[in-house]
């Protein structure tokens, strides 16, 4: 990285192999289009092949990989598939609303399973080949509802409180052996996955009224956050989460 400013090679990804989960939609799609832009080979990941396949065929030097992020030998079978692995874009995940008292155990291990548990055994499948390479990236996607909490989301704000923690101590353990973790909490953004909710008047007016920024959030601003994270400009940024709400926890 350059000492004086930064340098278009800051965000030349031309080389790295960048593999990231939930890339048939939303943010994930957003994701992959960034680092397409800045060169990257790409490893797209994801339960709905349809999307994946769609994504895919638009953006070059892509390979798909259909996989669930729920169940432990799909993720290994990813890993192993993917091969050597530059960045990590560790995005996949579910959405979960509704009223605690309402939530079966079901409910709870797919969300935990899916939102947690998921993310923390892809890095322990993807991370010892950084290790023995001394180099890596990992940029987990966790929630601003880890600091804020919200009526109704309590197990997927758990998962995502879990998933910052993770952040932080395993950052600590391989940034002496040249492995970069951070994680990035997105607030309220548009994309399918929240369609639902956006569409409800009542709860995009309660939501607006959260954010000092006064608009929902766009998934291509994640990227762009993601993309600068996984970047060398980002270099001394180790085991924080960088939270692009509008503003929402500030209330």
């Amino acid at each position: 990285m350059s000492t004086a400013g930064i340098d278009s090679s800051d965000l030349d990804f031309s080389g790295k192999r960048v593999l990231v989960t939930g890339a048939a939609s939303g943010i994930g799609s957003a994701i992959a289009r960034a680092f397409s832009a800045h060169g990257a080979t790409l490893l797209l990941a994801d339960i709905n092949r349809d999307g994946l396949d769609a994504i895919a065929q638009e953006l070059p030097n892509s390979t798909a990989f259909t996989y669930n992020q729920s169940d432990s030998a799909s993720i290994a079978a990813l890993a192993d598939a993917a091969g050597q692995v530059d960045v990590l874009m560790n995005n996949a995940g579910i959405l979960s609303v509704g009223p605690i008292l309402e939530a079966s155990a079901a409910d709870v291990d797919r969300v935990i399973r899916t939102n947690l548990i998921g993310p923390m055994q892809l890095i322990l499948a993807i991370a010892p080949a950084m290790v023995s390479r001394g180099s890596g990236v990992i940029v987990n996607t966790a929630s601003q509802l880890a600091f804020t909490g919200s009526a109704t989301r309590a197990i997927y704000a758990t998962a995502k409180a879990g998933l910052v923690q993770f952040t932080k101590a395993v950052a600590a353990e391989l940034a002496p052996q040249g492995v970069r973790i951070v994680a990035i909490g997105p607030g309220r953004t548009r994309t399918p996955l929240t369609a639902h909710l956006l569409s409800d008047k009542k709860e995009l007016a309660q939501s607006l009224r959260r954010i000092p920024a006064g608009r929902i959030g766009e998934a291509e601003e994640i990227a762009r956050l993601a993309l600068l994270l996984a970047s060398p400009l980002a270099d001394y940024i180790v085991g924080e989460t960088l939270i692009a709400d509008g503003g929402y926890i500030l209330e």
